[in-house]
């Protein structure tokens, strides 16, 4: 009887533990509960100690609360103490023996051994919900630019809520490396995909999240990758400047790594063009085009977000449109050209519009504004239905490079076009014809 009141006395302490902290965080019952997905009665009962929720109302409250694992911490306490209790062992008969009371006293009951058996069993458990959410995030990194951002947020969701549930488990050091490298892919995948919906500070939280968790897992890879996805929120959020220094800081951390190539090409020097430094676009795209050589080409054409090296399509595509930011259009149509090509047979809607809007600005600079203004409409077309900012700047740069020929029939259609698309329901821009 005893040990059942301690533990009561115990679940009470936590409740009221939850209390304290629920009130220090400027929550009401209310908003706590609706955050953790839980009813208000269930945290009103848990304060008080009517109530006894399983483990995960606890780790969502941590998270939520940002405790560290403090509440989930003394849930496991509780239930070890109570799990003892309740197979605790009768009293043996007092014996005379040496030996039997002996045993008694060095011995652990069998149960607790069995115990420690069912949590290696636990951890086999992890490894399949491990090996299912690294698929998954695979998969969506290589869908990113082939399935509007929206559609591949919802599909994130339930990975987002098995992260926390396996961050608030217990597993095995290689397990947990695991784990912190793969909510680091997600985080950085969920900031990306928070630019092109212009969640905008939202991207640059799941950014720093990102780096924040391969620091963590101790991967430098890791780091280095999540490094160029800030370096890519950076960038396209006007920060030239730290778009560069996010790339050079994942140059130190990516070694002899594969993420070389997309730090020097996409971050380098992108960010470099837009700071006028063309010794320095050059010194960068010269850089990334040796490092390819390491690499042997599979054909295949790398995504955005690649866990692997850049291919040689992605690297010429961000090498064109560097030049192109400094008006340097030598050697671009061919290689954007070639690009193109490769886009469009992997089905990558972002690049295949990305390097249309690229060509059609190097149109402009030829004098070509029919072919520039056909080209800037397919890119607006293949990205109908998706949502990426990256397009919406990129055909502002090209209807800004063409400001000259804005009364040019083709060229309207493209800023008419944009202006319906950003601004369904209201006029188009002033001085820009309407919609006929």
């Amino acid at each position: 009887m005893a040990d059942h009141d301690d533990i009561t006395a115990a679940r009470r302490a936590l409740g009221r533990h939850l209390a304290h902290l629920r009130k220090d965080a400027g929550h009401t019952q209310h908003s706590l509960a609706r955050l953790v997905q839980y009813g208000r009665s269930s945290v009103a009962n848990t304060e008080t100690g009517r109530q006894h929720p399983e483990r995960p109302f606890w780790t969502r409250c941590d998270h939520v609360l940002r405790t560290g694992g403090v509440l989930t911490a003394e849930y496991d306490r509780i239930a070890d103490l109570n799990h003892h209790r309740r197979h605790l062992p009768a009293a043996p008969p007092r014996s005379t023996s040496l030996t039997s009371d002996s045993a008694a006293v060095w011995w652990e009951h069998e149960d607790t051994i069995t115990a420690r058996r069912s949590a290696l069993s636990t951890a086999t458990d992890d490894d399949a919900r491990l090996a299912h959410l690294e698929h998954e995030v695979r998969q969506a990194i290589a869908d990113n630019e082939r399935c509007p951002p929206a559609t591949l947020v919802a599909r994130l969701r339930p990975l987002r809520v098995s992260v926390d549930q396996l961050m608030g488990a217990r597993q095995h050091p290689p397990q947990r490396a695991r784990l912190y490298t793969a909510a680091a892919h997600l985080s950085g995948l969920l900031a990306a995909l928070a630019l092109d919906l212009r969640a905008f500070r939202v991207a640059h939280a799941y950014a720093a999240e990102s780096f924040d968790l391969a620091h963590a897992a101790q991967q430098p890879d890791t780091q280095a990758w999540a490094r160029a996805t800030q370096s890519l929120i950076a960038f396209y959020t006007g920060n030239h400047r730290d778009a560069l220094a996010y790339a050079e800081d994942g140059l130190r951390h990516a070694g002899t790594g594969p993420h070389r190539i997309r730090l020097t090409v996409n971050g380098q020097a992108r960010a470099l063009a837009h700071l006028g430094d063309r010794r320095g676009v050059d010194r960068a795209v010269g850089r990334a085009f040796d490092l390819l050589t390491e690499y042997p080409p599979d054909g295949q054409v790398s995504t955005s977000l690649t866990l692997g090296p850049y291919c040689p399509t992605r690297a010429a595509a961000n090498a064109a449109t560097a030049y192109l930011a400094l008006g340097h259009t030598t050697d671009v149509t061919g290689h954007l050209t070639t690009a193109i090509a490769a886009f469009d047979t992997a089905q990558l809607r972002g690049p295949q519009a990305l390097s249309r809007l690229d060509l059609a600005t190097a149109h402009l600079h030829a004098d070509d504004p029919d072919q520039a203004a056909e080209l800037a409409l397919q890119a607006l077309t293949l990205t109908a239905e998706h949502r990426f900012e990256s397009v919406h700047q990129r055909t502002h740069q090209f209807l800004a490079a063409a400001h000259p020929l804005r009364h040019h029939p083709r060229i309207q259609d493209v800023a008419d076009l944009l202006a319906d698309r950003t601004h369904p329901h209201t006029p188009p821009l002033a001085g820009l014809r309407s919609p006929t």
